[in-house]
C-alpha cells in the first residue's frame, strides 16, 4: 500500500486544512488531530488535543510522520506558552512513545534575531536566533521555547524545524511586517525597500508534505518563504482592492529605531528595538536550502495569487 500514514495536529484550522489537502493529493493516508470542527474529506478524525493523552495515543499509533500545525498565534502569554510548549511537549512524547519516524515542526522566522544585521541583509538558516526574547512579543517567546522542546524530546526521530514565513492567502491577508493598523489608518514603520517575509498557505502546505517526505539530519532547519516576495510598497497597492487601509502614515525606520535605542523606561512593544528591527527592518529573506533539500518550487507569482483572493 503505497504512501505513508501523516497525522496533522490543528488539522482543522487555516493551514491545517491545507496541508491535509495537499496530502491526500499526493497519495497518502491522512489523520487529523482535532478538537472541534471539521476536517477536510478523506482525512480520519481523531477528537482531542494535546493534552488529552488517550486521543494523542490513538493518533499517533500507526502513524509515520507527524507533521505539528497546532499553535495559536495571539492569546495572553501564559496560554500561548501552555498550548504551544506545553502542547509540543506532550506531542513528542505520545510520538516518540508510538514508534513515529520524524516530526515536522511549523515553526517561524519570528525566532530569528535582527539586532546584530544590518538593513539589506539576508535572514538564512545560519543566523542566530534571539537573544534577547524579553523584546519581543509573546508569539515570538514561545515559538523559541517551542524549537527548544522539540528538540529535546525527539528521542532518535527525525525533526524538520521549518521555520515559516508569515503565511497568507484567502481569509488572511494582513501581518506584523506592514506596520501598525489604527482603523482605516496605517502606521507604516519603515521604507519601501526590503522583502516581505511571505508565504504563501498552498506553497506552505506543499513543503509540509515533502519535508514529510524527505528524512532529515537529525534536527534540521529549513527557512521558508515564496518565490515572489514583494516589498511592503507593493503588497500594500494589492492589498488596496481587498479592504486594504485607506490612508498609509509612512514613519522612517531609522527615526524610530533610533529612539527605541533611547534608555527610556518603558516603550510599547513595537518599539522595543529587537522586536521593531524584526519587523520593519529592510531584510532579505532567501528560501534555496528548503527548495534543494525538498525540492519544493514554490514559484506561483505573487500577483497571481492576489488575483485568487476573494
Amino acid at each position: 500500500m503505497g504512501g505513508l500514514t501523516i497525522l496533522v495536529t490543528g488539522g482543522s484550522g487555516y493551514l491545517g486544512r491545507a496541508v491535509i489537502a495537499e496530502g491526500r493529493q499526493r497519495g497518502h493516508r491522512m489523520r487529523a488531530l482535532v478538537r472541534k470542527g471539521d476536517v477536510p474529506p478523506g482525512a480520519l478524525a481523531i477528537r482531542g488535543d494535546l493534552f488529552d493523552r488517550a486521543a494523542l495515543a490513538r493518533a499517533c499509533t500507526g502513524a509515520e510522520v507527524v507533521i505539528h500545525c497546532a499553535s495559536p498565534l495571539a492569546g495572553a502569554e501564559a496560554e500561548l506558552l501552555r498550548s504551544t510548549v506545553d502542547g509540543t511537549r506532550q506531542l513528542m512524547r505520545a510520538a516518540r512513545q508510538a514508534g513515529v519516524g520524524r516530526v515536522v515542526l511549523a515553526g517561524s522566522l519570528a525566532i530569528y534575531g535582527a539586532g546584530g544585521l544590518a538593513p539589506g541583509s539576508a535572514v538564512t538558516e545560519e543566523t542566530p536566533i534571539e537573544d534577547r526574547p524579553q523584546g519581543r512579543d509573546a508569539y515570538t517567546r514561545a515559538k523559541l521555547a517551542q524549537e527548544e522542546t522539540a528538540r529535546d524530546g525527539r528521542g532518535k526521530m527525525g525533526l524538520w524545524l521549518l521555520r515559516m514565513g508569515a503565511v497568507w492567502g484567502p481569509g488572511r491577508l494582513w501581518n506584523a511586517h506592514l506596520g501598525t493598523r489604527l482603523g482605516p489608518l496605517l502606521l507604516r514603520l519603515g521604507g519601501t525597500e526590503g522583502e516581505l517575509p511571505l508565504l504563501h498557505r498552498d506553497h506552505a502546505a506543499a513543503a509540509l508534505i515533502a519535508a514529510a517526505q524527505t528524512r532529515p539530519e537529525g534536527a534540521e532547519v529549513l527557512n521558508l518563504t515564496d518565490d515572489d516576495r514583494p516589498s511592503a510598497a507593493a503588497y500594500l497597492a494589492a492589498l488596496a482592492g481587498h479592504g486594504g487601509p485607506r490612508l498609509t502614515l509612512p514613519l522612517p525606520w531609522r527615526l524610530l529605531d533610533a529612539a527605541a535605542a533611547l534608555p527610556l523606561p518603558r516603550m510599547p512593544g513595537l518599539l522595543r528595538r529587537p522586536t521593531l528591527r524584526a519587523r520593519m527592518m529592510p531584510l532579505r529573506y532567501p528560501n534555496d536550502r528548503a527548495r534543494d533539500r525538498l525540492r519544493w518550487r514554490p514559484d506561483t507569482p505573487f500577483a497571481t495569487l492576489m488575483e485568487a483572493v476573494e
